[in-house]
Protein backbone atom coordinates (compact mmCIF):
# COMPACT_ATOMS: atom_id res chain seq x y z
CA UNK A 1 0.00 0.00 0.00
CA UNK A 2 0.79 3.95 -0.69
CA UNK A 3 0.16 5.88 2.63
CA UNK A 4 0.55 9.82 2.10
CA UNK A 5 2.55 11.06 4.84
CA UNK A 6 0.35 13.59 5.42
CA UNK A 7 -2.70 10.92 5.90
CA UNK A 8 -1.13 9.30 8.97
CA UNK A 9 -2.12 10.50 12.18
CA UNK A 10 -0.44 8.22 14.37
CA UNK A 11 1.32 5.39 14.60
CA UNK A 12 1.95 2.86 17.25
CA UNK A 13 5.38 0.03 17.68
CA UNK A 14 3.93 -3.25 17.32
CA UNK A 15 7.23 -5.84 18.22
CA UNK A 16 9.05 -5.45 14.58
CA UNK A 17 6.26 -3.27 12.87
CA UNK A 18 5.15 0.17 13.57
CA UNK A 19 1.41 0.49 12.68
CA UNK A 20 0.22 3.44 10.78
CA UNK A 21 -3.21 4.64 11.52
CA UNK A 22 -4.47 6.84 8.71
CA UNK A 23 -8.57 7.15 8.13
CA UNK A 24 -9.48 4.62 10.48
CA UNK A 25 -7.22 1.62 8.47
CA UNK A 26 -4.21 0.13 10.21
CA UNK A 27 -0.83 0.05 7.67
CA UNK A 28 1.83 -2.14 9.33
CA UNK A 29 5.49 -1.45 8.02
CA UNK A 30 8.49 -3.11 9.23
CA UNK A 31 10.54 -0.53 11.05
CA UNK A 32 11.11 0.53 14.42
CA UNK A 33 9.17 3.58 15.97
CA UNK A 34 12.45 5.67 16.47
CA UNK A 35 13.92 5.06 12.79
CA UNK A 36 10.36 5.82 11.39
CA UNK A 37 9.99 8.78 13.83
CA UNK A 38 13.25 10.58 12.89
CA UNK A 39 12.47 10.07 9.00
CA UNK A 40 9.11 12.08 9.58
CA UNK A 41 10.44 14.64 12.58
CA UNK A 42 10.43 17.19 9.72
CA UNK A 43 6.91 16.39 8.09
CA UNK A 44 5.10 17.34 12.19
CA UNK A 45 5.94 13.90 13.71
CA UNK A 46 6.63 13.45 17.48
CA UNK A 47 6.96 10.74 19.56
CA UNK A 48 4.83 11.00 23.07
CA UNK A 49 5.06 7.70 24.46
CA UNK A 50 7.43 4.46 24.31
CA UNK A 51 4.92 2.63 21.87
CA UNK A 52 3.16 6.27 20.50
CA UNK A 53 4.05 8.40 17.74
CA UNK A 54 1.82 11.38 16.29
CA UNK A 55 1.37 13.87 13.64
CA UNK A 56 1.01 17.40 14.98
CA UNK A 57 -1.51 17.91 12.53
CA UNK A 58 -4.11 15.34 13.41
CA UNK A 59 -4.20 16.62 17.32
CA UNK A 60 -7.43 18.51 18.49
CA UNK A 61 -5.91 19.00 22.15
CA UNK A 62 -3.86 18.08 25.02
CA UNK A 63 -4.98 17.05 28.31
CA UNK A 64 -2.37 16.95 32.01
CA UNK A 65 -3.17 14.60 34.87
CA UNK A 66 -1.13 16.23 38.06
CA UNK A 67 0.93 12.93 38.04
CA UNK A 68 2.53 14.75 34.60
CA UNK A 69 1.35 12.40 32.17
CA UNK A 70 -1.17 13.63 29.66
CA UNK A 71 -3.32 12.54 26.84
CA UNK A 72 -3.54 13.95 23.51
CA UNK A 73 -7.24 13.74 21.74
CA UNK A 74 -6.83 13.51 17.91
CA UNK A 75 -9.79 14.82 15.77
CA UNK A 76 -10.57 11.42 15.35
CA UNK A 77 -11.72 11.05 18.00
CA UNK A 78 -8.70 8.32 19.30
CA UNK A 79 -7.29 9.57 22.17
CA UNK A 80 -3.35 8.58 22.87
CA UNK A 81 -1.15 8.86 26.25
CA UNK A 82 1.32 11.37 26.47
CA UNK A 83 4.24 9.89 28.87
CA UNK A 84 6.30 12.35 31.09
CA UNK A 85 9.74 10.78 29.38
CA UNK A 86 8.46 12.68 26.09
CA UNK A 87 6.08 15.75 27.51
CA UNK A 88 9.07 18.32 27.29
CA UNK A 89 10.23 17.34 23.92
CA UNK A 90 6.49 17.02 22.83
CA UNK A 91 6.15 20.62 24.18
CA UNK A 92 9.22 22.45 22.63
CA UNK A 93 8.22 20.62 18.58
CA UNK A 94 4.41 21.88 19.03
CA UNK A 95 5.72 25.71 20.27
Amino acid sequence: FLVRVDDIEWMESSGNYVNLYSGGRIYPLRSTLAELTDRLRSKGFSRIHRSYAVNHYAIDHISYQSSGDGEIHLKNGHKLNLSRRYKDEFKQKLA
